[in-house]
């Protein structure tokens, strides 16, 4: 019979050799001798410790050198920012197509209906900077365009503009009794850098998209002033509110890619994001 059905201990057998030879047990013998089956020995323990270890530091190690490469040089050389500007507009062009705000789609028949992605004009700019996020060095907070031209301070001329720099709109609603926008900021797009050109997403119930000019006419507001901004402070890893007496409580994080603590952006938030203040126009 197998010993771990058994469950003989020393204890027990020297009692039962004492008794078979006349004798007193001898005490303090309490060791059980069982065969433990499946479990693993110490050693066995020890060497799957070890291999999870080692893995572990493996993960660390190649975490930490992905961060390092991606992390932001301390002083960036114009070739870094050009990089950037390129990336940053790579990425603002990969979001063509993406529907303005799920409430002007409720019909379940409109193809825009419950889309996976919405991006009004600040969140389109909001997202293309998010996903570089690591290369910029800090993370754009969740405000609307008047937020973001806050944090731009360098304005130029037309022809100073650069492909990725944003063009704003300032304008007075045309009916007095609605809320009026923050510095009347209503609405950004981003510089193509080909004529007039600019990408956003202007109509309430339309997409992200090429437009052939910065200049339009609202019927909601006017009239129009457009202020040229470069994006040159965000380029050299400097994000904050350059307006006196207007603080934003911004929470811009320096974050870094590799990191766990990194935050994920999902549908949810960009949903939330999507639309702050900024009400769209119709075509």
């Amino acid at each position: 019979m197998p010993l771990q059905e058994v469950g003989v201990t020393m204890e027990q057998e020297t009692g039962a050799a004492d008794a078979a030879k006349g004798s007193a047990p001898m005490k303090g013998a309490s060791t059980v001798i069982t065969d433990r089956g499946s479990e693993p020995s110490l050693q066995d323990s020890f060497k799957e410790f070890q291999k999870r270890r080692k893995e572990y530091f493996k993960r660390s190690k190649g975490l930490a050198k992905q961060e390092a490469e991606n992390r932001p040089p301390q002083v960036r050389t114009q070739e870094y920012k050009d990089d950037l500007r390129q990336k940053f507009m790579d990425r603002a062009l990969g979001y063509q197509g993406v529907p303005y705000h799920g409430r002007f789609h409720p019909d379940p028949a409109d193809p825009h209906h419950n889309a996976p992605l919405y991006l009004d004009c600040c969140g389109l700019v909001r997202r293309a900077q998010r996903d570089l996020q690591s290369e910029f060095g800090f993370e754009i907070g969740r405000y609307n365009q008047s937020y973001q031209f806050d944090t731009l301070p360098i304005r130029i001329t037309k022809e100073e503009m650069r492909p990725g720099d944003l063009v704003f709109l300032e304008a007075p609603y045309h009916d007095k009794s609605k809320k009026p926008q923050t510095h009347d900021m209503q609405h950004v797009e981003i510089w193509m850098g080909d004529g007039d050109k600019t990408l956003g997403a202007r109509w309430s119930k339309g997409v992200v998209e090429v437009h052939d000019s910065y200049d339009f006419v609202s019927k909601r507001y006017g009239p129009n002033k457009f202020y040229f901004c470069s994006i040159e402070t965000w380029l050299s890893g400097e994000f904050k509110s350059h307006r006196r007496g207007f603080p934003w409580p911004h929470n811009s994080r320096l974050v870094s890619k590799g990191s766990i603590f990194t935050p994920q952006l999902g549908q949810q938030q960009e949903e939330a994001d999507a639309g702050d203040d900024d009400e769209g126009e119709s075509p």
